[in-house]
């Protein structure tokens, strides 16, 4: 075999070994498309989260719950996102009770199918696991911690 053939077949042995790390590159990782929706739930989970701090902070402060969202957009200094980053549908929101609520939103994935979240923070993985479509997270403020 001639340099001229040998340094072809080194260039196509080039060529598979990336096509093969990308491509398992992808396997471990997941598309772009899986990517951008992982983030995106991960956005909304840390929006929700905002918003429970938020709405305990109204609690503690006046002893009841806000009514509403827009209620807790005149909070000042909160600057809450209060509605979906990839769709601006507003997050759901309700009381039940005097002492209890939801927040809900559309999530893109199941959590249990991100793995890689749980393994470095498994408590908040606990506390805010959701389907795939619409999910409410249901709160409760303890009473005599106010």
């Amino acid at each position: 075999m001639n340099a001229r053939g040998a340094g072809f077949w080194l260039l196509v042995a080039a060529a598979v070994a990336i096509a093969a790390t990308v491509i398992a590159a992808i396997v471990v990782m997941g598309s772009p498309a899986v990517q951008r929706e992982r983030r995106m739930d991960e956005t909304r989970v840390q929006q929700l989260m905002q918003i429970e701090r938020a709405v305990r902070m109204v609690h503690e402060r006046e002893g009841r719950l806000p009514t509403d969202l827009s209620e807790l957009a005149r909070e000042p200094g909160l600057g809450l996102a209060l509605s979906d980053p990839q769709t601006a549908a507003p997050y759901g929101y309700r009381t039940k009770g005097e002492n209890a609520f939801l927040l809900c939103a559309v999530f893109a994935r199941d959590s249990a199918a991100d793995q890689r979240r749980a393994q470095f923070e498994p408590e908040l993985e606990l506390a805010w696991r959701h389907p795939v479509g619409r999910y409410c997270f249901a709160f409760r403020i303890d009473p005599e911690k106010r």
